[in-house]
């Protein structure tokens, strides 16, 4: 019996359920194009309006390409025009993300993960060039290491501050870049390294759980450090993952994320769909690991695993009731019925709210949410 037969159910669409969320959306848009600011999930850290904003930018565009609404095209530019401001980014390198003591500003490759994707996917839709283009003057801005497939981080001033050692970061900055492989032989040609080389990053517990660190070989890891010494960081991920690799705080926090590197994943599969590496027992492993329950409620990574893991689903497995069944569990405790913006007991609604923009990435089709 399906989850949705004892309670009074409605029927919608995935892009009804996107305008509709627009529509909500709209109404708290600021008059610089941006939306407020949430909060980071994790560490609970407060962050500038570069997240949010790129979410709906994604989301408003979509609606737009969908039912072709001046209000939404109109949103969107204004969106984008917030992106391209100096306010956030004052240097002309990576976006103003977060003013933590003792952080980077630019949050690591995860904080411009997102303005990335969300300039890439409303610039080909609004046929934006200045979008496109700062977007992948922001993605190659950042060093690339050909020899181990990652990127460093930068930080506004445009200071090099060595690789992102998450992995998950890691993911997610090739799939923002993703977005631009029609405009970017440069942004395809390093996001294709980076694929050949994940199987020699990406380490999973024996359970096909991802585990959070990158972790080149350590003969890689020492030639890196002697071309750069900026990179002695690498030697550190080498000592951290043998003491994380038995910590039982480690693992929840692993379980808590293994959707977020999902979610990634399954981007760049839906970009890169010929690729190798898809077909390896290590992709194949971290898709069957753990189920969208049992990273629910752990305190890290992903706020919805329920559309992370449909995401993956319509990237991988392509099993379409599986899929509106995930999808579907998020939904039964988090839609607003009126104004169909995703809400949350635990993170910034202004966050919980912009993710819906995962779902621009799947096909169309029916979904019931309860009503109340």
């Amino acid at each position: 019996m399906s989850e949705y037969e004892s309670v009074e159910a409605e029927t919608i669409t995935i892009h009804e359920l996107l305008e509709r969320s627009a529509e909500s959306a709209l109404e708290f848009q600021r008059e610089d194009g941006s939306f407020p600011p949430g909060r980071n999930y994790t560490y609970d850290e407060p962050e500038t309006p570069v997240r949010t904003t790129s979410h709906w930018t994604v989301t408003l565009s979509e609606v737009y390409d969908i039912t072709g609404k001046a209000k939404f095209r109109e949103a969107a530019d204004a969106a984008v025009d917030y992106l391209l401001s100096d306010e956030i980014r004052p240097h002309g390198y990576t976006y103003y993300c977060r003013d933590t003591a003792g952080k980077d500003h630019c949050n690591g490759l995860i904080g411009q993960a997102y303005p990335i994707r969300g300039l890439a996917h409303a610039g080909l839709i609004l046929e934006r060039q200045d979008a496109i283009t700062t977007a992948e003057n922001v993605f190659t801005a950042h060093p690339f290491d050909e020899e181990l497939g990652l990127w460093e981080r930068v930080e506004v001033d445009g200071k090099y501050l060595s690789f992102d050692r998450t992995l998950n970061h890691q993911i997610l900055f090739a799939a923002g870049g993703s977005n631009l492989i029609p405009e970017s032989d440069t942004v395809t040609d390093q996001v294709t390294t980076f694929l050949d080389r994940l199987s020699s990053n990406m380490e999973l517990h024996s359970d096909g759980v991802i585990k959070h660190y990158v972790r080149p070989s350590p003969t890689d890891a020492a030639r890196a450090v002697f071309r750069e010494s900026r990179h002695w960081p690498l030697i550190l991920n080498e000592v951290l993952f043998h003491y994380y690799s038995r910590s039982g705080k480690r693992r929840k926090k692993e379980i808590g994320y293994q959707p977020v590197n999902l979610k990634g994943l399954a981007q760049l599969r839906i970009h890169f769909p010929e690729h190798d590496v898809w077909s390896s027992d290590m992709i194949q492993a971290s898709l069957r690991a753990v189920t969208a329950n049992e990273c629910s409620d752990v305190g890290y990574g992903s706020i919805n695993p329920g559309l992370s893991f449909a995401l993956a689903e319509y990237a991988f497995g392509h099993d379409t009731d599986r899929m509106r069944s995930l999808i579907q569990q998020d939904l039964k405790n988090k839609l607003d019925q009126t104004t169909f913006l995703l809400r949350s007991d635990v993170v910034s609604d202004f966050d919980q709210s912009s993710a819906v923009s995962i779902l621009a990435y799947l096909s169309d089709q029916n979904i019931n949410i309860p009503i109340n």
